[in-house]
């Protein structure tokens, strides 16, 4: 937790950077951010390299909306680049204000939200998930593959301490198109 006047200039620091006054948004408001903020912390931490989903310290401030997000490798997720973020709701609540400021004109109310966007603008894609569509290849795969080693679609592989993920498919296709052929079948035999 942080000390009570750094916690304080880091909220100072967070109100020059945005020039947004908390005051303007309602404190239940402030609060829910402030709560999806804390909630959002730890799946931020997944994200980084070398980061569990335990951060070593995850605050935030109703009052003045200063926040505090470090993972348990000591970075701080760069919290502009997501959703369900302090800078994020700070951002889409700035951007409704100057629509609302702009007295009903259209080119303004689009301008408000063209030249300010918030959250990530190129997001990376981290989590990929890849299926293999053959028994054969599968068999192969894992037959070769050390236990507790992941598979990427390109054949790389990348030793975890994590078990194995169970791959769900969906197989009602296959069901449906046995009633159908079977209900045709039953259809000629009674011709016959």
């Amino acid at each position: 937790m942080l000390p009570k006047s750094l916690f304080i200039l880091a909220s100072a620091v967070t109100l020059v950077n945005s020039q947004f006054d908390p005051t303007s948004v309602t404190l239940a408001t402030r609060q829910a951010w402030c709560n999806s903020q804390t909630s959002t912390c730890p799946l931020l931490c997944l994200q980084l390299r070398g980061a569990s989903g335990s951060p070593t310290t995850n605050n935030c401030s109703a009052e003045t909306l200063a926040y505090d997000c470090t993972c348990s490798n000591g970075v701080s997720p760069n919290a502009t680049e997501y959703s369900l973020t302090i800078p994020y709701y700070i951002c889409t609540e700035t951007n409704s204000q100057c629509v609302l400021n702009c007295d009903g004109n259209t080119t303004c109310q689009n301008n408000c939200r063209v030249d300010n966007p918030c959250g990530a603008q190129n997001p990376k894609r981290i989590n990929v998930t890849t299926t293999t569509t053959t028994a054969n290849t599968a068999t192969a795969t894992a037959s070769e593959t050390p236990v507790n080693t992941l598979v990427n679609g390109n054949g790389d592989t990348s030793a975890t301490g994590a078990a194995p993920r169970m791959v769900s498919v969906d197989i009602s296709h296959v069901y449906g198109l046995c009633v159908l052929v079977g209900g045709f079948v039953a259809g000629f035999a009674v011709l016959l």
